[in-house]
């Protein structure tokens, strides 16, 4: 009976560790989202970023995203569709501060730009 005790007891503890973040915002032309499971020092999340004015025969010639200043960044040419997912995964890291935005700039076609923030 004490074993099954403290068995729960330290399910319970190591249950709190772990946790669930979604965050999402848009600009004019950009939609994206930011969802992650962290536990403790490890976080396991995607990026998702979906051109509002487009679909799947949508074309870009050059993309540019760069998620917080150049901790993450895509580069792709001859971009086909308007969804974009970014994986993102670390272990022993410094993990995601849900009350933090998260600051996105996508360029695309040489000439468009736009940025905002994921909350």
């Amino acid at each position: 009976m004490k074993k099954l005790l403290l068995f729960l007891i330290l399910l319970v503890l190591a249950g709190c560790n772990e946790k669930y973040i979604f965050l999402s915002g848009d600009g004019d032309h950009w939609k994206g989202e930011y969802s992650a499971n962290i536990e403790g020092d490890r976080e396991d999340g995607k990026y998702t970023f979906r051109f509002k004015h487009g679909g799947s025969d949508t074309r870009f010639r050059k993309l540019n995203i760069v998620i917080n200043n150049g901790e993450t960044v895509l580069k792709k040419s001859d971009y086909k569709g308007a969804t974009i997912k970014i994986p993102s995964s670390c272990s022993g890291c410094s993990v995601t501060d849900d009350e933090k935005s998260i600051e996105v700039t996508i360029k695309w076609d040489d000439r468009n730009e736009e940025t905002f923030y994921l909350k």
